[in-house]
Order: structure tokens, then sequence, then C-alpha cells
């Protein structure tokens, strides 16, 4: 009986073992092409989203970026430069 369940789940194993084997690749390969086909189409998107703000020619365009902040905040403190002193 102990035979039987060992023979029994070594051939599992390696029915196992050899489906993967088998299958593995093919979606491996399907979920590639689905991820570039998805990159493929942001791209495409992103391509004729920019390419319909064409601007007149001449026109002048002024994009701010972000504010940056200089200066020393209130709860940094004061910078104090010193010497040390030999003794």
């Amino acid at each position: 009986m102990l035979l039987k369940i060992i023979l029994f789940l070594v051939v599992l194993y390696y029915l196992w073992k050899l489906m993967f084997r088998l299958f593995f690749p093919v979606v491996a390969k399907k979920v590639v092409e689905k991820a570039q086909q998805n990159m493929e189409d942001r791209m495409r998107q992103a391509y004729d989203g920019q390419q319909q703000q064409t601007h007149q020619e001449g026109e002048v365009i002024i994009q701010k970026g972000a504010e940056k902040k200089t200066g020393v905040s209130d709860t940094e403190g004061d910078y104090v430069d010193f010497e040390e002193i030999k003794e």
C-alpha cells in the first residue's frame, strides 16, 4: 500500500514537471506579448496626444515648473561661524 502511494506521488511529480516544461513557455510568451501590446498602446496614445497639441508657428509657450523654496526655515535656525581656541 505504501509502495503504491510513493509510486503515485513520483509519477504525479514527473507529470507535473513535464506539463510545466511544456506549457510554461507558451503561457510566458502570451503574458509577454500582452504586456508588449499594452505598452505599444500607451505609447501610441501618448504620441497621438502629443501630435494633437501642435502649435502655430511663432507662438510662444511658457511652461512654469515647480517653485523652488530657498532660504532657511524658522525651524532650522541660523548658521553661526566659529573658530576653535587652542589653550
